[in-house]
């Protein structure tokens, strides 16, 4: 390919640029709701999955002890 000029940034501009490697987020700290989450950083909704998967396992319980 020919190019315009012989500037070498006009080379550099013609590259596909690539995609930029996304952060992390740091953990949350101790007191914080979602310590210890593994969908920190990803998805945050309340109801959160923890709580609910927290309350689907209590009531398990109760349920298999009322039979």
């Amino acid at each position: 390919m020919k190019y315009f000029t012989d500037n070498p940034l006009e080379r550099l501009m013609m590259q596909i640029p690539k995609p930029a490697r996304e952060e992390k987020r740091p953990a949350p700290p101790a007191g914080h709701h979602c310590y210890g989450c593994s969908y920190y950083g990803e998805v945050c909704v309340f109801p959160c999955f923890r709580d609910i998967q927290k309350q689907m396992k209590e009531t398990k319980k109760y349920d298999s002890r009322d039979k």
